[in-house]
């Protein structure tokens, strides 16, 4: 039998779709961006650092809502790296904790916890994943833009917002169609994604009811497989 949880009215996205920013968001922004010019200036042969600000705090800013959810993704470094040239620089006071990576919990990439501007801001890098024949946990490495956007579990919360140029990249080219439209996607097909974290399927329920969206075909159909349903029911059960 299928569950049908209440759902609020849709929350429709800010026209224009654009981020705007608050003062101290402005002030952020600016921060990443001239810490990331200084490391750039020191090492102009290697590729340039560039921040992104990932995820839910794009998704929320587009639906007009308030957001302290800033997660920071860096192309060039990981986010434990990136805490001690802030703390080396004077930007902030501590280098932060940084949570280990534990692939069988479902949390692939570790995760660096600062304190900046008041806010408390996550930092991590792109990632990219592989898999080999005999194992679902996969082998991280330092990704594009493109494959850590596809690798998120939700269309709406793959975008990024570049602190440098100022602008939305949206790089499945659905997110910002499907919060018009109103709807729960995966960026991959959502047996890759499932597969990938099977608790994601719940965080489409989840988002869905939060929003108002629909959940697409394509993700009801491909819950209740059979295989699928076992890695949920094993996830939420190690999960406890």
């Amino acid at each position: 039998m299928d569950v049908i949880l209440p759902k609020r009215p849709r929350i429709n996205p800010v026209s224009p779709v654009e981020v705007r920013l608050t003062a101290r968001e402005d002030q952020l922004c600016t921060l990443l961006d001239e810490f990331c010019a200084s490391l750039n200036s020191q090492k102009p042969e290697m590729d340039p650092v560039m921040c992104r600000i990932a995820g839910g705090w794009v998704r929320d800013k587009l639906l007009g809502m308030d957001s302290d959810d800033i997660d920071i993704a860096i192309n060039t470094m990981t986010g434990e790296a990136f805490a001690q040239g802030l703390l080396d620089s004077g930007k902030i006071e501590s280098a932060g904790a940084t949570i280990a990576s534990n692939p069988e919990q479902s949390k692939h990439l570790a995760t660096t916890k600062i304190k900046l501007l008041d806010y408390e801001v996550d930092l991590v890098n792109l990632r990219s994943e592989s898999y080999t024949e005999d194992s679902r946990i996969p082998e991280i490495a330092f990704g594009t833009p493109q494959e850590d956007a596809e690798r998120r579990d939700l269309t709406i919360n793959a975008m990024f917002y570049n602190v440098h140029s100022r602008a939305i990249e949206d790089l499945t080219g659905k997110g910002i169609e499907d919060l018009k439209s109103g709807r729960i996607r995966t960026p991959l097909d959502p047996k890759t994604t499932f597969e990938d974290d099977p608790l994601r399927i719940l965080r489409c329920v989840r988002f869905a009811s939060r929003l108002g969206f629909d959940v697409d075909e394509s993700i009801s159909i491909t819950a209740k497989e059979p295989e699928i349903q076992a890695s949920l029911l094993l996830s939420v059960m190690s999960a406890s």
